[in-house]
């Protein structure tokens, strides 16, 4: 168990070392543009097609780790007054639900690059299926990994935990404290 564990802690640190990546190259892709256009008179071809293709890879990546983060917006107003357990069969099936869709935008986004394979980007003529298609399934993929292993560990929700549980948990931390 403890190599599946360390093997998704590493894949987490580079989750968001990519994203931490892209974010740098971004904003330096930019500025390095900004520049060149207005202080040098000389604008980069390249670069608004660049951006917008990394901005696509972020934006995804990101939607990924925020659900492995559970920071996604959503509406708990219903579910809460729902009991306990018919609470954590519904955060299941709602959990089940993003999976399934997740697992569905990895098929059909791996259709989708294949289908688009021959077509290229306008300005440096690299594949367009890979450096733009290919956001999709990937981090699809990831997203996928982060649901599943949620649903598998049993964490549904962040308000999941009944009162008792977490008065209990308190005053166990404040007692190791003494």
């Amino acid at each position: 168990m403890k190599p599946t564990l360390g093997a998704a802690r590493k894949l987490d640190r580079l989750a968001d070392g990519v994203l931490a990546g892209l974010s740098a190259t971004l904003v330096g892709l930019v500025l390095v543009s900004v520049f060149c256009r207005y202080v040098l008179n000389q604008s980069l071809s390249w670069s608004d097609e660049v951006v917008r293709y990394l901005f696509v890879w972020f934006t995804l990546f990101g939607a990924a780790v925020t659900l492995r983060e559970r920071e996604h917006i959503r509406v708990e107003y219903f579910v809460e007054q729902l009991p306990a357990r018919a609470r954590r069969i519904t955060e299941a099936a709602m959990l089940v639900g993003v999976c399934l869709f997740q697992a569905a935008l990895v098929v059909l986004g791996f259709l989708w690059v294949w289908s688009t394979r021959g077509s290229y980007t306008s300005a440096l003529q690299w594949p367009l299926n890979l450096f733009f298609y290919a956001a999709l399934p990937c981090t699809s993929a990831l997203g996928f990994w982060y649901t599943l292993r949620r649903l598998l560990h049993g964490e549904y929700a962040e308000n999941d935990v009944a009162a008792e549980e977490l008065s209990e948990a308190l005053q166990g931390g404040d007692a190791c404290k003494s």
